[in-house]
């Protein structure tokens, strides 16, 4: 595999960023993938103007922080994308770029109607929650664990009533002693020529250094950069 480049956009509150960053570009590393972490998503998006990449990560939770619960961190952490970085990322997929979205990604961007239709779904609110952090199983979706494509357990936030958007591949579903019905934890889809990953797990990088979980996100990652299939 050539080398490639990896943008990581972080931050939001509940969730150690800089870390669950760290580990993924550790995880990713063995693919030739080099990650530069950026905290400044506004600043992160501009700069692939003149430092193109070929992988988009959305590893931070930003949105309008609505309601009760966030009135103290809505002065410092609400964020709204201006246009210009909404057009970036949609330039990105439209160009044949790749995007990772994680955990939290799907609660960003809330007041930006497309985001979901650009991840493949999203968390939408008075609907989707999660329970505790618990042991959450993960199994592909066709039941066929292979290799190639191992089931695996985990302890993680299983996101529970994500809406998914029509044309969405769901590749594995996870379930917990709070949420026996199976939620789909990892899918796939296009945009154009852009290929989109959104991987529900990895609430912390625990989760993402787990030898399993790191393996699917190798071969899903492989996947959005055209490198190889998912089999």
């Amino acid at each position: 595999m050539s080398r490639r480049r990896n943008l990581i956009l972080v931050g939001g509150i509940f969730h150690d960023f800089a870390a669950s960053a760290k580990a993924l570009s550790d995880v990713l590393a063995p693919l030739g993938i080099e990650s530069r972490i950026e905290s400044d998503l506004d600043a992160g998006l501009a700069s692939l103007a003149t430092h193109p990449v070929d992988l988009i990560t959305v590893n931070a939770l930003r949105w309008e922080m609505i309601g009760e619960k966030y009135d103290p961190y809505r002065d410092s952490e609400a964020y709204s994308p201006p246009a210009e970085t909404r057009a970036a990322l949609a330039n990105h997929l439209e160009t044949g770029g790749a995007l990772l979205g994680l955990h939290t990604a799907s609660i960003c961007f809330s007041d930006w109607p497309d985001w979901g239709g650009l991840l493949g779904g999203r968390w939408v609110w008075g609907t989707s929650f999660h329970p505790p952090p618990e042991r959450v199983t993960v199994t592909p979706a066709d039941g066929d664990s292979s290799d190639a494509l191992p089931a695996f357990e985990v302890h993680d936030e299983l996101y529970t009533d994500l809406t998914l958007e029509p044309g969405t591949e769901v590749l594995a579903y996870g379930r917990s002693e709070s949420m026996p019905k199976a939620q789909p934890v990892l899918w796939r889809q296009t945009v154009g020529p852009g290929r989109v990953v959104y991987d529900a797990l990895g609430h912390d990088s625990d989760s993402l250094l787990h030898p399993q979980h790191a393996h699917w996100l190798r071969k899903s990652v492989a996947w959005a950069l055209a490198e190889e299939s998912l089999t």
